[in-house]
């Protein structure tokens, strides 16, 4: 029983970011909907190299070809856009956030009674607050923003691979979950 007091779950942790992100209901809803759009545009924008090859190799119009490229242009700046938006929105989500937790933090180690504070110097509660709140914060951020975006990202791939030749889809999605398996601590 110690064990598991010792190492806390993903069920606490996941417990503890909803309750600092629920008061940011809006912003995180819209940096949601910020990810799920980046990776749409990046997972439609290889299908518009493939029409223009495929045009181009049919000989197609020149207008066409260009038609293409300008829409190839336009998504990725438009993806760059929300890159550069959702980095923004999700450090500005992330040091709110943090913010909450070192006030809470604060708030309780005030509260703690005089053996405490003659135990702990005071250079090391502020490290404490600030330090392992900011490591946490980061640690939530890479994982929630990068593998999050990154799982939805393979996850898009693989069904418009299956789409587009179903052998070699369910090849990739093979190989990728004997990859997750493989990677699989437990």
């Amino acid at each position: 029983m110690a064990e598991e007091q010792a190492q806390p779950s993903i069920k606490k942790y996941w417990h503890l970011l909803v309750d600092y992100l629920r008061p940011q209901k809006l912003r995180v809803s819209i940096l949601a909907t910020l990810l799920l759009g980046g990776i749409g545009l990046q997972l439609v924008n290889p299908q518009i190299v493939r029409f223009f090859l495929d045009q181009a190799e049919t000989q197609s119009g020149i207008e066409r070809l260009l038609g293409a490229a300008a829409l190839f242009m336009g998504i990725a700046l438009l993806n760059q856009v929300v890159q550069v938006t959702v980095t923004y929105l999700g450090e500005n989500v992330a040091w709110v956030a943090s913010n909450m937790l070192r006030a809470d933090l604060a708030l309780h180690c005030l509260k703690l009674d005089m053996s405490f504070h003659k135990r702990y110097k005071p250079g090391e509660l502020i490290e404490r607050v600030d330090g392992d709140v900011n490591q946490l914060a980061n640690f939530f951020s890479e994982l929630v923003l990068r593998l999050g975006s990154n799982l939805l990202l393979v996850a898009g791939v693989l069904i418009i691979l299956g789409f587009q030749e179903w052998r070699i889809g369910f090849l990739t999605a093979l190989v990728a979950g004997i990859g997750v398996i493989a990677l699989d601590p437990g």
